[in-house]
């Protein structure tokens, strides 16, 4: 999907959406990945993980026991492609440039920050395929990383909008249940409001009220 690509008309393409770690980490760590693949696959969504987010999320595997063996089993689907780690050589221009702007200095100290380095990636990634015409979209929950794709025009979606999105596709017969994975996914990470302060309840009405 990279190069040879570029001359394909983009409507002949599927959108793209780009896997930041936190996503990852609530949704394996959980051990509800299957859900994950299986929303953005029925949204007709090809999904691209870059190799410094799985990078980063292996390493949770010290704080989520098990975290890593089933985050290798979901990196080796056939419905997830790994983009390569940046590299001077052989990435994308454009992904170079993104990423060193984005952390405001030269790329190899940029690769050397650990900190926020996913989102970064992420962003460099999904404003290189928007570039090339695709349709983009950056699963990412933290909200500097957010604003970093605001800032690039990417459009964002979060743990909420997947689950508003299983919603809207029947994965839930009862508010309990989606409460109930809601849950479990609140135990990997310490982001995500509480199921009150979330839309999900009104989405659920919705989708049941149709």
């Amino acid at each position: 999907m990279e190069a040879s690509d570029e001359g394909v008309r983009a409507e002949q393409q599927a959108p793209v959406c780009i896997l930041d770690a936190v996503i990852c980490v609530h949704f394996v760590g959980a051990n509800l990945h299957h859900l994950l693949v299986d929303v953005l696959q029925k949204a007709e969504l090809t999904l691209l993980v870059p190799q410094e987010v799985c990078d980063e999320v292996a390493r949770k595997d010290r704080k989520y026991q098990g975290l890593g063996l089933r985050w290798d089993r979901l990196r080796g689907s056939r419905y997830v492609q790994v983009l390569p780690a940046i590299e001077a050589l052989t990435a994308p221009p454009r992904v170079v440039e993104v990423f060193a702007d984005v952390r405001g200095r030269q790329l190899e100290d940029a690769l050397r920050d650990s900190k926020d380095l996913g989102e970064a990636v992420v962003v460099a990634h999904g404003v290189h395929y928007q570039d090339l015409g695709y349709e983009v979209l950056v699963a990412i929950d933290d909200q500097g990383g957010q604003a970093l794709a605001a800032q690039r025009d990417l459009q964002v979606i979060t743990v909420e909008d997947v689950l508003g999105m299983a919603i809207r596709f029947g994965h839930f017969e009862s508010e309990g249940e989606l409460k109930r994975v809601y849950g479990k996914l609140r135990q990997f990470g310490d982001g995500l409001p509480p199921y009150q302060h979330t839309l999900l309840s009104v989405s659920f009405k919705e989708w049941r009220e149709r």
